[in-house]
């Protein structure tokens, strides 16, 4: 196996744990799929990557430097940090992988793959580093920088997670994951009309998705046109049945336009997935629907009994 590239059978697509609810939105889809990379070329950075404009164009910064380290160690180092990947164990994966960039410091995806198991280890400042050094020896790469929208939207960095997505959008105009991030950071803005034009977008290109139908539901909730949420929220529920914030996204777009029986349903899916934050059992209550040992429906049962 060459050490830039991951084998063929590693699967590396993987879900985020974290639950959000109404007032907050999630996604976690991440791509790790190793690609061919791509030397010496691709766009330009944006200037807070690349530094200073001057009559020649951007001013690249240097890569950060590391120690350097042996060839065979950092080699056996990369192997063991992309089987420790694949068993979710990220942060042992980090240091093994820290040790495989060291090996290879000009290696675009080893510092993509470092940044993807920093941030699922929860360490979201050095995720953000190591992308960001990721997109400085290949600015080609997309999910590079959908990832680094991603992080930055969980780092609180709204206007750098628009600027990341603003990237990936230059390189892939259609990329739905692109668009979805860039309108979770336009939401935490305030700028309504354009995160609805971005999330209205990356629902139509990709309405198979139920993070981004559950941002758009969210959106429209927060909007005020609560009926106008309830068809993407359904969207996302079949396809995310067990993740409680998108129970209780639902869950407040019946009980918004009068249908109670079915809000009540939904908190109590919400309930039954986790419900952190006790969102919608305090909507229960509110409701005076608080018995929560009544049989279940099937699809509640999925939300209670489905491994997250």
């Amino acid at each position: 196996m060459r050490s830039g590239t991951l084998p063929n059978a590693t699967l590396l697509g993987l879900l985020t744990s974290g639950v959000l609810f109404a007032g907050c939105s999630g996604d976690s889809r991440v791509d790790a799929t190793a690609p061919a990379l791509v030397p010496d070329g691709g766009t330009a950075l944006p200037a807070t990557l690349s530094g200073a404009a001057t009559s020649d164009g951007p001013v690249e910064l240097p890569v950060t430097a590391m120690t350097p380290v042996d060839a065979q160690a950092a080699k056996t180092a990369w192997t063991d940090g992309v089987a420790s990947f694949d068993r979710g164990e990220f942060g042992v994966a980090s240091e093994q992988l820290k040790t495989a960039v060291a090996g290879e410091p000009q290696n675009a995806y080893r510092r993509y793959l470092l940044g993807l198991a920093l941030w699922k280890s929860g360490d979201r400042d050095g995720a953000e580093a190591s992308l960001v050094e990721s997109v400085k020896l290949d600015a080609t790469r997309q999910k590079s920088w959908i990832n680094l929208a991603r992080v930055r939207n969980e780092r609180g960095d709204r206007h750098g997670a628009v600027e990341a997505a603003d990237s990936a959008l230059a390189l892939d105009p259609d990329s739905a994951d692109a668009l979805h991030q860039k309108g979770r950071a336009l939401m935490e803005l305030g700028r309504s009309d354009e995160a609805l034009a971005a999330l209205t977008a990356a629902h139509d290109k990709d309405d198979g998705n139920g993070y981004i139908a559950n941002t758009l539901g969210l959106l429209l909730i927060q909007l005020g046109k609560p009926g106008e949420a309830i068809e993407p929220l359904e969207v996302a529920k079949s396809i995310l049945p067990h993740v409680a914030y998108v129970r209780n996204n639902l869950g407040v777009a019946y009980e918004r336009t009068g249908r109670m029986d079915e809000a009540k349903i939904e908190y109590l899916a919400a309930v039954g997935a986790g419900d952190a934050g006790g969102k919608a059992m305090r909507s229960l209550v509110r409701l005076g629907a608080t018995d929560t040992t009544q049989p279940l429906d099937e699809s509640v049962e999925t939300a209670a009994t489905t491994p997250q």
